[in-house]
């Protein structure tokens, strides 16, 4: 497997943000191909299950395909793939999906997650029944100073913005707010889950820290229906558990995800049961 490691992931986390105006160009081959190189290597995911993602480039300029109500401009470099309609696999899209968006800000490229397209602009794309397309992600280079649209696109859905810690992170057995003292070690794991993007920035993650077994449970929580009919909330929470993986790890503290039975999980007011980090 091939890792991000060429830069420290909580520098890679706080340096990616979301474009949307794009220089149209095609990608440069040798990045294309190392890009490519790391979606086949981390094709594999959560419950082993494995998303066969790809870089699909469209260079007609007059057949754009018209995104975010044309707020997203210049754009002809998309990664894709197909998965499984349930929650468990597009939080597993989301997962691996962010890890390949990672990747391409370390390289130094440009990306934005899309939840909302045309599915007919990719016919090249084959999906059985029972599989979609949950989300695409556009890639490829842009100024590094935003233009006027994209900082009132960004103000316009509060994306600097994050939740505190006391809003999302908390204690299993009491319910109460995890202090990031208290938990020092997974700070820095929480807080990349803090900063990662979400639909709309609703940021759907709550994570339970089970401080007698030592695992993280992830919840989710609705807060959009839009969204969540749509399937994104399912999508950020792969992402949000991405961020605590990769931090984790990279900061020496081993783990594994698993799922627990229902009967085995607390059932917490309005949130829905997704999955557990168990630390080793």
């Amino acid at each position: 497997m091939q890792k991000i490691q060429n830069m420290n992931i909580i520098e890679i986390i706080k340096k990616r943000k979301s474009s949307r105006t794009f220089n149209q160009v095609s990608l440069k081959p040798a990045e294309k191909r190392d890009l490519e190189s790391f979606i086949i290597e981390n094709s594999k995911g959560l419950e082993n299950e494995v998303v066969d993602f790809r870089i699909i480039e469209k260079n007609n300029t007059n057949n754009q395909m018209k995104l975010d109500l044309g707020m997203i401009k210049g754009h002809n470099a998309y990664i894709l793939g197909t998965s499984k309609s349930t929650v468990a696999s597009r939080v597993n899209y989301g997962y691996l999906m962010e890890k390949v968006v990672l990747k391409a800000t370390e390289m130094n490229m440009s990306t934005c997650w899309v939840g909302y397209f045309d599915y007919s602009y990719f016919n090249e794309v084959h999906i059985e029944d029972g599989f979609d397309i949950p989300s695409i992600v556009i890639v490829g280079y842009s100024e590094e100073r935003q233009t006027f649209q994209e900082k009132f696109v960004r103000l316009t859905v509060n994306a600097p913005k994050r939740n505190s810690w006391d809003k999302l992170f908390f204690n299993y057995k009491l319910k109460t707010p995890l202090n990031p003292e208290y938990i020092k070690k997974y700070s820095d794991s929480l807080e990349m889950v803090r900063l990662a993007p979400s639909s709309g920035n609703t940021q759907p993650w709550r994570v339970f820290f089970d401080d007698t077994k030592n695992k993280f449970h992830f919840f989710k929580k609705l807060i959009s229906k839009r969204y969540e009919l749509r399937g994104l909330h399912d999508i950020d929470m792969g992402i949000a558990m991405s961020h605590f993986e990769l931090t984790s790890l990279q900061n020496g503290l081993s783990g594994s995800w698993f799922k627990h039975a229902k009967e085995n999980i607390n059932s917490l007011d309005d949130l829905q049961y997704i999955m557990t980090w168990k630390c080793e």
